[in-house]
């Protein structure tokens, strides 16, 4: 058989495995299997898309009712899924059969129901870590097992993460270098302690300390050219001590290899390490805004080189908000979209952090690199419309641009072609669906994802109104493909020419244009002003200039007002004093007016600012009340309550006041 026709039979052959996590367990489709078959009972369950194909389902598997407990090991061989019982890993290579299930360690403690809450794999798959619902009768709910061996399903160590009950961790407990060689544990109060990749506590003069007492949360560098690792540290404002940022050698971890110090009042920050662990970026961002110019506080961005030679801060508070950064997988460049809406979109030269080039200015703020880092996902989602573009990096010319509203999260698929993007709970808990693109703009196939039963809204069981949700899925994700046979499986390919007759426009699309507010009212002007002479027509006749009335009347029409052919005045003419007397109460009941009009005009500014004022501090208040529900969704399902869920419940209308007043404000400022 000849190679061309191997290659071929080896993309017949492929699958592109992506996950639904839904209230009614963990289904995995296969993206590249999409036929036209029909079922009449066919539903998200079986694959039937909106547009009557069907996308061939792969597996099946069980889950929690909450749906947040599963983690893909790097390589994509492993789904580990949480069950009542503890978590179950499953081969993903293997057509997903299960290999081990692990119980939880701590029981449900006098009605508060436990269990396994998330997991994470290690690099090269030889442990798990899982993290149980903490509970202060069990204080240790961080848990690592044996995956590979005579030791698999082994616990070997146990740690703790106060406080946690669910969903996305704060931070991890338990990590590793890259290649597995270094293990990680951040112990409170003492630091981050080094081991062996083995996690062995026998030796324990190989345990070395990076000696920051502090530590909010840690992010674990590529292993570099020269073999080395390094993590950087993020240090929460203590006790009048502004927060800092720091970076170890992981072999050397005495000292920091290079640190900043942030402004203060910064609340968090995300570290981002480029591709090869030579530079990382820090986002920090504080709820305070000095400038008054934002509602959601100020970003600072930070590129420093890991060995320590240069740092600098990139974006600061008159920047305007940092929306999104993302490294290339490939490359040592990073794209930021900065900037009050429309934001700029830039590129930045990841050997210096300076910029590179600026690739457009439009209203987005998320940003997704494909695998190959070719083509670029630029998109404006959340409180924006949802429109995305599809850049091509190596061409600098935008491909497709297309509308996804609603969209929560997204990614590029492995193959670098394919574009998922999801609408899931707890950020909306109605029209959850699954969008499948092509990076042409070519929609391939929707799964919209309703219960079969959609209950009434509101159910009064006796002890008051229960507001209920169509919330069915709470997460989408791709199967990763970074094995050894990466490479192999999937290649980078050029875009394909664009149509006969047909353009791509080089850069993003500029859609800049702001909406629009009303014009501004003309200014008062007199009538006289104006070019109309009635104002001044009594005066005129006072002072015999014009013919006044006859008072008999005249003409055709006999009106009593009629005037007379131009003619010597029948009344007498008024003295001079007189008609001075008449010209001084005129120019001062003028000059009243004129005073009364421009009275009324600075009242309108008053009631107009103080109207936009109001709008503002509604705004503001809206989106503190957006904020307080995002924190409810971080709660696990059942410890929702009824007055959560009823808040919950008013989510969309609470974004569409937001929208309505985004638009007022900016539209008027």
């Amino acid at each position: 058989r000849s190679s061309a026709s191997k290659n071929v039979f080896a993309r017949c052959n492929r699958k592109m495995d992506f996950l639904a996590a839904t209230k009614d367990g963990i289904v995995v489709y296969d993206a590249l299997s999409v036929s036209n078959r029909q079922e009449e009972d066919a539903h998200w369950k079986t694959g039937k898309t909106t547009n009557g194909t069907t996308v061939k389902v792969v597996a099946s598997l069980p889950s929690p009712p909450n749906a947040f407990g599963h983690a893909w090991s790097a390589d994509g061989d492993f789904l580990a899924s949480v069950c009542d019982e503890g978590v179950r890993v499953y081969n993903a290579s293997d057509n997903y059969k299960q290999v081990l299930s692990l119980d939880k360690v701590a029981p449900d403690v006098a009605g508060r129901a436990g269990g396994i809450r998330n997991v994470r794999f290690s690099p090269g798959n030889n442990f798990l870590v899982t993290y149980e619902k903490w509970d202060p009768q069990y204080l240790e709910n961080v848990h690592l097992w044996a995956l590979q061996g005579a030791e698999a399903g082994k616990r070997l160590y146990s740690c703790q993460l106060k406080g946690y009950t669910s969903g996305a961790l704060p931070v991890s407990m338990i990590g590793w270098s890259a290649d597995e060689s270094t293990s990680v544990e951040l112990v409170p109060g003492k630091g981050l302690v080094l081991r062996s990749g083995k996690f062995s506590q026998d030796d324990e003069s190989a345990i070395s300390l990076v000696p920051e007492k502090n530590i909010g949360h840690y992010e674990i560098s590529p292993v570099s050219e020269k073999g080395a690792s390094y993590v950087s540290c993020f240090m929460p404002e203590n006790g009048g001590i502004v927060a800092r940022v720091a970076v170890y050698n992981l072999s050397e971890p005495a000292k920091p290899v290079i640190e900043t110090h942030l402004p203060a009042k910064v609340k968090d920050a995300k570290m981002v390490w480029n591709f090869d662990g030579s530079a990382v970026t820090v986002l920090a961002n504080s709820d305070v805004d000095e400038t008054g110019c934002s509602y959601f506080g100020t970003t600072y961005l930070y590129w420093l080189k890991s060995d320590g030679k240069a740092q600098t801060q990139i974006y600061g508070s008159k920047d305007g908000q940092v929306q999104d950064i993302a490294w290339s997988p490939v490359a040592n460049e990073f794209v930021v979209v900065v900037g009050f809406q429309p934001a700029t979109v830039a590129l930045h030269d990841g050997k210096t952090g300076k910029l590179s080039s600026t690739l457009g200015k439009s209203r987005r703020n998320t940003i997704k690199w494909n695998p190959f880092g070719r083509f670029i996902a630029v998109g404006g989602f959340g409180t924006l419309a949802g429109d995305l573009d599809f850049f091509d990096r190596s061409k600098e010319e935008t491909v497709s641009s297309l509308r996804a509203p609603l969209t929560v999260d997204c990614a590029f698929g492995p193959d670098g072609r394919h574009f998922l993007a999801c609408t899931v709970a707890p950020r909306m808990n109605e029209g959850n669906q699954i969008s499948m693109y092509r990076y042409t703009g070519e929609l391939l196939f929707k799964i919209d994802y309703v219960p079969d039963v959609i209950e009434g809204r509101h159910e009064d069981t006796g002890a008051g109104a229960r507001t209920k949700t169509q919330a069915l899925l709470f997460a989408a994700s791709w199967r990763p493909s970074g094995g050894p046979g990466a490479a192999a499986k999937w290649a980078d390919r050029p875009a394909s020419p664009p149509r006969a007759g047909q353009r791509r426009k080089k850069g993003l699309p500029d859609n800049s244009q702001s909406t629009g507010g009303t014009a501004p009212s003309a200014a008062y002007r007199p009538r006289a002003a104006l070019g109309d002479g009635a104002a001044g027509s009594v005066a005129a006749m006072m002072r015999g200039e014009l013919p006044a009335p006859s008072a008999l009347g005249g003409g055709e029409s006999g009106g009593r007002w009629e005037y007379s052919a131009p003619q010597a005045p029948t009344l007498a003419p008024m003295e001079e004093w007189e008609i001075r007397k008449l010209e001084k109460q005129r120019k001062k009941e003028q000059e009243q007016k004129e005073k009364e009009d421009k009275e009324a005009a600075i009242q309108a500014r008053k009631e107009f600012e103080k109207a936009e004022r109001d709008d503002k501090k509604k705004l503001k208040t809206l989106k503190e009340q957006l904020q307080q529900l995002d924190a409810l969704k971080e709660k696990e399902w059942d410890e929702l309550t009824e007055e959560d869920e009823e808040q919950l419940e008013g989510e969309v209308e609470l974004r569409q006041q937001i929208a309505e007043l985004e638009k007022k404000v900016g539209g008027s400022s």
